[in-house]
């Protein structure tokens, strides 16, 4: 009887699935459009007090933006077990857009994924009146809490959540410059873009006390169309 041929992997796809699952992965989406950069934006902020200013919420606009950008990752994304968001209106509510149209997603607070905002920045993390419990539950009713033990950075937060998620996929809503402060880069970023990062898993591992090494692999628009990729 003739022997069936089976066709082995080249050398470069071995080399690439052995880097795979050697590599931690943290996806951050760009929140979708906030009201204060459309032309709504100063009827928004006329109703709205002061105090308030820095955390303008999504548009409807926006909205769509958060649901285009959940097609993309649901259709090449990893299983996420959870989304993390940073505890401003428009990633909260973005992170519902993606909760829904990823299957239910249970949505964490991290609240320095909002240290990275250039508000936040200015004012510091812990003197600007963020929503309260039920304001947040509000915009994202698949919330189910806050991650308080998380690091006060935006970029140690980060690497929390990957040591913590083990070299598991994690995805993170946050801002623009989150993306742009992680890659050390000034990258034009669309509403709701994509940022996919690597790191060695050796940087997630429970004895490795130093930052991770999280490096910009690709950059995707939410329709998913490649922006940039490494």
């Amino acid at each position: 009887m003739a022997a069936t041929l089976v066709a082995l992997p080249g050398a470069e796809a071995v080399a690439s699935a052995r880097d795979a699952a050697a590599t931690a992965r943290l996806w951050i989406v760009r929140h979708g459009e906030r009201v204060d950069e459309t032309p709504e934006g100063p009827t928004w902020k006329q109703a709205t007090p002061k105090a308030r200013h820095f955390d303008p919420p999504l548009t409807p606009v926006g909205a769509t933006q958060a649901q285009q950008a959940a097609g993309f990752l649901g259709a090449v994304g990893p299983a996420f077990e959870r989304i993390y968001a940073s505890p401003c209106a428009r990633t909260l509510a973005t992170a519902h857009e993606l909760s829904v149209s990823l299957g239910g997603l249970p949505v964490t607070v991290v609240p320095a994924l909002a240290a990275c905002a250039a508000a936040v920045k200015k004012r510091g993390l812990t003197k600007l009146p963020f929503l309260d419990d039920a304001g947040m539950v509000k915009l994202c009713p698949s919330l189910v809490g806050v991650e308080s033990q998380a690091p006060a950075s935006f970029e140690r937060a980060c690497d929390y959540l990957g040591k913590k998620h083990g070299g598991a996929p994690v995805l993170v809503v946050s801002h623009r410059e989150g993306i742009r402060d992680l890659a050390h880069e000034r990258l034009k970023l669309p509403y709701c873009a994509v940022g996919v990062f690597e790191a060695p898993l050796t940087d997630i591992a429970s004895p490795h006390e130093g930052p991770v090494d999280w490096v910009l692999k690709k950059l995707h628009a939410p329709s998913g169309a490649v922006l940039l990729a490494r």
